[in-house]
């Protein structure tokens, strides 16, 4: 996505978080060309937890791969669920090229933990005492299908199981430059503190980490000439 393109929608992202409050979080993912993304601009992103960098979500993910975006130019209305369980009303909007092409994508999450309170103390004055909880299975009935808090253990789990990171059992170094090229692709060393947290979730050093990636980024150049 060109810089033109970026300052159009982080504009579009500015004006309406303006009209719309502090309740909606705006997030623009940019696809990079080789293959991976990060977020270019990010507001209210202490709703969900995330930072410039951060790496797109499972769901956004998911939809990129199932290619909906050849049908669909948006995805409204689902549910997601961010830091501490707090749930999420979402929409995503595929910023599409020529041909289709997929550039980024336009996320906005409400924030429906805050109106399901207020809707409470609202119910509280008319002396109907109903939990948030009670709340919840009245009006929302699916599933969160997005979780937009980026938990690195889970992530690694996913591609190792976890018993055998837990048992003490060893990776071999081909494993581990697997599990880390991986990673590196979902955007997950953008985030600050992910080479610890990464370490100490395979079981080897910060050095090694750091160690692994230059190996895969020495690879990668290799492929490139």
């Amino acid at each position: 996505m060109d810089k033109e393109l970026i300052r159009h929608y982080t504009n579009l992202m500015n004006y309406f978080s303006v009209i719309l409050g502090p309740s909606y979080e705006f997030v623009l993912h940019v696809l990079d060309p080789d293959g991976g993304s990060h977020i270019a601009h990010i507001i209210n992103g202490e709703l969900s937890g995330r930072n410039l960098g951060a790496p797109l979500t499972d769901y956004a993910r998911q939809l990129i791969n199932e290619k909906v975006y050849l049908e669909k130019d948006f995805v409204a209305n689902y549910r997601s669920k961010g830091a501490n369980g707090k749930e999420f009303r979402s929409s995503t909007l595929f910023i599409k090229g020529e041909d289709n092409e997929l550039l980024g994508l336009l996320c906005v999450n409400f924030d429906a933990d805050h109106h399901y309170h207020l809707a409470k103390e609202v119910l509280k004055l008319a002396q109907l005492d109903v939990s948030t909880q009670d709340l919840k299975k009245a009006t929302e009935k699916e599933k969160p299908i997005e979780n937009l808090t980026i938990n690195i253990q889970d992530m690694i789990y996913s591609l190792v199981d976890k018993n055998i990171l837990e048992s003490g059992a060893k990776l071999s170094q081909e494993q581990k430059v697997s599990i880390i090229s991986k990673l590196k692709e979902q955007g997950i060393f953008n985030i600050k503190g992910a080479v610890v947290d990464v370490a100490n979730t395979l079981g080897v050093s910060v050095a090694s980490v750091y160690r692994y990636l230059q190996m895969i980024n020495h690879s990668e150049k290799k492929q490139l000439r």
